[in-house]
């Protein structure tokens, strides 16, 4: 009896050793309707690896900032949208998407812990009123993912990664025409972002520059092109971009910490000339 025990141990131990492992994951994909003014979104997805895809069907450049916080009401939570304040250190961001214009669409991919979530965009209208302010913000609850057999969902694998900090953008290698996976790491004290405009033919930096100091009113002489909104320091996300022939911009339009002025504004912006 004994050794027939011994040996349907030994049988259950090799069928384990030659089950194949569990298979990764893909990224739970979630598609955002950006409209004027207003998204349209899922009210609940599960916690994980998770790839926003936002299609601009508005008139208006959009975007998709994400924002979480723990323990604040919602009223704590409106109030810190709209303050023209130091961004509260309770509020934290995963990577979101950037800007997209009319017809066009953005991605990010980032990892989720459950809580509960807003999607903001603070783009301004041709008014400089910002897009939250008519009521271009939705919640968004993020649970405790279900238990599977499925190993968890792997990394995009990217070709490219650009480390965020105060207040410069660092390449891993030149940008190239095609599609690119970006990994963006924030190595900064602060949140970031990484905005990819192209220029308009004919237009240089110096246009760009006098766009910035003149109020951003309007489209400046750059498209916004996509890219990321956050992450938080210390974190990581993921976007995919396909880019032409031209000259682009790197930029960063969030406010800083100390005197809330756009990072842009602290020189957070490089030229960029893709072949």
């Amino acid at each position: 009896m004994k050794k027939l025990f011994i040996s349907s141990a030994l049988v259950v131990a090799v069928a384990a050793c030659e089950r194949p492992a569990a298979s990764p994951a893909a990224p739970n994909v979630v598609t955002i309707i950006a409209t004027d003014y207003a998204f349209s979104a899922p009210d609940t997805i599960p916690a994980g690896l998770t790839t926003f895809k936002m299609l601009n069907q508005g008139r208006e450049p959009h975007q998709t900032v994400l924002m979480g916080a723990r323990g604040k009401s919602l009223g704590e939570i409106r109030a810190a949208m709209v303050s023209q304040g130091p961004i509260p250190e309770w509020l934290h961001f995963p990577a979101g998407p950037g800007v997209a214009t009319a017809g066009d669409s953005s991605n990010a991919t980032s990892r989720l812990e459950p809580g509960d979530y807003y999607l903001v965009c603070f783009i301004p209208d041709a008014h400089n009123v910002p897009h939250v302010m008519r009521g271009m913000v939705r919640q968004l609850v993020v649970v405790p993912a279900p238990l599977t057999a499925s190993a968890p969902a792997a990394e995009p694998q990217a070709d490219i990664v650009v480390t965020l900090s105060d207040y410069a953008f660092s390449l891993s290698k030149p940008l190239t025409a095609g599609t690119h996976t970006i990994r963006v790491e924030n190595a900064g004290p602060q949140v970031h972002e990484i905005g990819i405009e192209q220029l308009a033919p004919g237009k240089t930096m110096a246009d760009w520059q006098q766009w910035l100091v003149a109020g951003m009113k309007g489209m400046g002489p750059a498209k916004p092109m996509g890219g990321l909104v956050g992450p938080d320091k210390g974190k990581a996300g993921w976007f995919t971009i396909t880019l032409t022939a031209g000259k682009y911009l790197l930029t960063c339009y969030v406010p800083d910490a100390k005197d809330q002025k756009p990072h842009v504004m602290h020189g957070m912006v490089q030229e960029l000339t893709v072949n």
